[in-house]
């Protein structure tokens, strides 16, 4: 039984520990400990930058072991640096811990381990390769250089190196290839700088690879050339997060065979751009992480330090640069298709990375004890993580129902220029962030608080707009998104003086507007491209581009609705209303505020300011119908008026395809949505709670989306918090919402582009510089996050299979509790017996040599050991001393003649034991 006891409480600590084991499993290393796994963190300790593109090195002496590199998790956010690499060195380019100018090694015993930029996330090499680095290698030190963008104070930012002490079968080197040779012309395209080498050595074995440029850049390539056939190694765009992908298969290099390259670059500004270290300059870099199986010493050991290649620069065999594909110039739609297809025998192509890792798989190693650190390495993680932002809203979810795929939001364009100007993270550390097309400290940068959206501070471009760019009536896109154009009221402001009570418009004292109210603006530049419309309009208001590019204008003053032609902008194809008549019928109209043109030519408007309907026409403006009443007084149960009435009908929206109108019952708060053909109530959407609403000023769905994606902008004076809503109009749900900093003034109309990449608001303002503001959609890592920390991630994933194996381990547990039950109550009941028996016996015992005394005394001795583990009072108790001398003259009795008298003892503990 005591045998029993034994094996459960085994089982049970076995049990706990597996318990332990499972849940640690959630947050720490991926890599076993079998290989003696740890970590080192290279940071910054507080370092401040003096000037922009500061370039900062700082170093880590290894301990005198042998050591291997497996894998990288940076410590590091593209807010506050442009790239980051790591060297492994014999020397140090400096005897200071920290230094800023000169390079990360002395002497030519340096190679790069490492490179990192745009919030690339962590890695993990193959199993059986890794970069030896410490004892019986040239490899002493590892410096780790930051390229800061701009000012940083408290920078913590660094790498973390994860180590083994178990040696591998193959190291792993990095050969950087690229070129110098960069010339970029202004407004040319598809500027290719090539490059190429011969390689000679044994053969290597690429893996990874990660392509380096800066914004100018579209696609770097590089191609093994093998007895005149070419064959891919890797593109990739450079604007992706800036990691070691994983090729789908290595590539196997040869000695002579030739390798090739290049990079493709567009530049769309008015200047030359050269080669550089600088942001405002190029680069034109690949590193192929490789492997290869060392040389060894005479002894068997692996000969460490001298890798293959280093390097493949500049143009070396031009005349084979020709054998360059013609899609070289295409970038690949996903990083998952940054290799290609190799040719071949493959040399320990078993050596694939693993994909991407989820973070929350990756190594999450102890750092230094230091809790403001701590903090940082956490945010930093959490920056790494986007599934929801703080305010709830699914990002992936969004991206559907825009139409968009995911990858092409894993920074799949250059937003440098979209970046905050500051950002704070970690304990007091605070970083200047990096702005590269900030146009004067008067203008300062709105950035949307969900940064779900990040408004361009540098958009429109204001000097190009004219000086009495007043307020603004309507926006509207043109077909090819590459044109906004602006509906203003110029010098002309509205207010009282400009009517009579009945709405009409005192022309006598007030002539039209003298300057050009309409504006076509580069939706990219910013710039003014066209102007017209002067000695037109006297208060302009709404404004909307249809699909055969007509534009369609309304003005409050006239109470008219135009539509103008392209080919012909001074006199209007078609009008609707009369001349500064207002009026209800169905030839009148009164300060009408906006249009919705359907496919076919019938359109709707917006006849809101007086009579509070909305009027649909035929092509030609003739009368069909209208829907909407003005208010009655009477609230419906929620509060607010009955459907389909309306105070003041400022905006409207068409979406074709779901048939929905809806329209922004200004006043009302809300927006409300009817059937496009039956003009029957579908919903009202409310964008906050009835306490923090605001009248909603403008809609707009977004054209080409997978869902009915309405955005909508609220204003007036009573609204504390401006803000754009994007909302599922088929189901009324908040996707999400967003403002600037500083917050928007009188937001009047919005204008947003195919599939919801651009949001534009025009706004009442008084100034060309509060007119106008540009959203773009943000990249998914520079998106806020739930709160993550990797010290207590546990996913979903490993729950399960923690639950699996906690099965495991309880079922045998919970059988052993039940068997061991049964077993304890029915020795119980033996033992009872045998008490009464033994006691029986004693009476007539004859002495402790008898076969019976014997037997009896070993029982008794194991009576007593039971009572020491189990706590019960056995009858014989009290001979037990009596017992253990018997017992230990019995033992003695029995060892042979040669026995030491420490043996016997020995034998006598072993025996009161069992």
């Amino acid at each position: 039984m005591d045998k029993f006891r034994f094996g459960t409480t085994t089982t049970v600590l076995n049990f706990v520990l597996g318990l332990l084991t499972i849940l640690e499993y959630g947050y720490t290393a991926s890599v076993t400990n079998k290989d003696d796994i740890f970590s080192i963190n290279i940071t910054m300790p507080n370092f401040n930058t003096t000037q922009d593109d500061q370039y900062a090195f700082v170093q880590y002496e290894l301990p005198d072991e042998e050591l291997t590199i497996v894998g990288y998790s940076p410590l590091i956010n593209m807010n506050a640096a442009h790239h980051m690499l790591t060297f492994a060195c014999a020397n140090p380019g400096s005897n200071k811990k920290i230094w800023a100018t000169g390079q990360a090694c002395n002497g030519n015993e340096q190679l790069i381990i490492h490179g990192w930029a745009r919030n690339a996330p962590s890695m993990t090499l193959p199993d059986d390769v890794g970069f030896p680095v410490g004892r019986n290698t040239p490899y002493k030190y590892i410096i780790v250089n930051i390229h800061y963008l701009s000012t940083i104070v408290n920078d913590r930012s660094g790498n973390q190196l994860v180590m083994s002490r178990k040696p591998r079968k193959y190291q792993a080197g990095v050969m950087l290839a690229g070129t110098s040779q960069i010339y970029l012309k202004p407004k040319a395209h598809s500027i290719r700088t090539p490059f190429s080498c011969r390689y000679n050595g044994p053969s290597i074995s690429i893996f990874a690879a990660r392509v380096h440029a800066h914004q100018w850049a579209r696609v770097n390539s590089l191609y093994r050339v093998r007895d005149g056939i070419i064959t891919q190694i890797v593109k990739g765009d450079p604007q992706w997060p800036q990691s070691f992908y994983p090729l789908s298969s290595p590539v196997e290099i040869q000695n002579d065979d030739y390798l090739v390259g290049q990079c493709v670059y567009d530049n769309d500004n008015d200047n030359i751009v050269r080669v550089g270290p600088t942001h405002k300059d190029e680069m034109c870099n690949i590193y192929a992480m490789y492997s290869f199986e060392p040389t060894k010493t005479s002894t068997g050991k692996q000969k460490t330090g001298t890798s293959p290649i280093r390097s493949c620069w500049d143009n070396e065999f031009s005349s084979i640069t020709n054998l360059i594909p013609p899609d070289s110039d295409v970038p690949p739609r996903k990083p998952s298709d940054i290799g290609g297809t190799s040719a071949g025998h493959q040399t320990h192509a078993e050596h694939a990375m693993n994909p991407l890792l989820d973070i929350g798989k990756q190594l999450s190693l102890s750092s230094v004890d230091d809790p403001a650190y701590e903090d940082y390495v956490d945010e930093v993680e959490n920056m790494r993580h986007r599934n929801k932002d703080s305010d709830g809203f699914d990002f992936n979810k969004i991206l559907s129902h825009l139409g968009l795929p995911e990858y092409e939001y894993v920074d799949a364009q250059n937003y440098d220029y979209l970046l905050p100007t500051h950002l704070t993270y970690g304990k007091e550390q605070t970083v200047k962030i990096h702005n590269a097309k900030i146009m004067s400290c008067e203008i300062s940068c709105r950035i949307a608080m969900s940064t779900l959206y990040s408004c361009v501070d540098s958009w429109p471009d204001v000097k190009s707009l004219p000086g009495q760019l007043g307020e603004i009536g309507g926006l509207a896109l043109n077909k090819a998104n590459d044109e906004l154009v602006v509906f203003h009221r110029g010098s002309r402001k509205w207010e009282n003086k400009y009517f009579t009570g009945n709405y009409r418009f005192r022309n006598e004292n007030y002539g039209p507007i003298d300057e050009d109210v309409l504006l076509h603006i580069d939706t990219r530049t910013g710039q003014t491209k066209f102007r017209w419309g002067a000695k037109m309009f006297y208060m302009p208001h709404g404004l909307t581009i249809d699909y055969a590019g007509n534009f369609w204008l309304t003005d409050i003053a006239m109470h008219q609705v135009f539509m103008f032609k392209p080919n012909d902008l001074t006199h209007p194809a078609l009008t609707v209303g009369e001349i500064f008549q207002s009026g209800s019928g169905p030839t009148q109209l009164c300060r009408p505020a906006d249009i919705a043109v359907m496919k076919n030519g019938d359109f709707f408007v917006a006849d809101g300011y007086c009579n509070s309907r909305i009027i649909k026409f035929n092509r030609r403006g003739e009368y069909i119908t209208e829907w909407g009443s003005s208010m009655t007084g009477v609230q419906d149960r929620d509060g607010f008026p009955f459907p389909n009435q309306w105070n003041i009908v400022h905006s409207i929206a068409l979406n074709e395809d779901a048939q929905l109108l809806c329209g922004a019952d200004r006043e009302n708060y809300r927006i409300q949505c009817l059937n496009a053909n039956t003009g029957e109530f579908q919903r009202q959407i409310r964008v906050e709670t009835k306490d923090n609403i605001g009248p909603i000023y403008a809609i707009e769905f977004a054209p080409n989306t997978n869902g009915t994606v309405l955005f909508a902008v609220t204003g007036g004076t009573d609204t504390p918090v401006k803000k754009v809503y994007m909302i599922d109009a088929r189901t009324g749900d908040i996707l999400t919402s967003f403002d600037s900093n500083p917050h928007l003034i009188a937001p009047h109309d919005i204008a947003v582009s195919t599939n919801g990449r651009e949001v534009y608001v025009g706004e009442l303002a008084s100034s060309p510089i509060n007119a106008l503001h540009k959203f773009e959609l943000a990249t998914r890592r520079d998106l806020p996050t739930q709160t993550f920390s990797k010290r207590i991630y546990l996913n979903d994933r490993n729950f399960r299979v923690s639950l699996i194996i906690m099965g495991f381990f309880a079922i045998p547990v919970l059988l052993a509790v039940i068997i061991g039950c049964f077993v304890r109550i029915r020795n119980l009941r033996k033992l009872r017996r045998l008490n009464l028996f033994l006691n029986d016996v004693k009476v007539s015992s004859t002495g402790s040599s008898s076969v019976l005394g014997d037997w009896m005394n070993r029982r008794k001795g194991f009576e007593k050991l039971d009572q020491c583990s189990d706590g019960e009072n056995e009858p014989l108790d009290n001979e037990i001393n009596d017992d253990l001398d018997i017992n230990a003259n019995d033992e003695i009795n029995q060892q042979p003649t040669t026995s030491t008298s420490v043996n016997n003892n020995v034998a006598f503990k072993m025996g009161a034991s069992l």
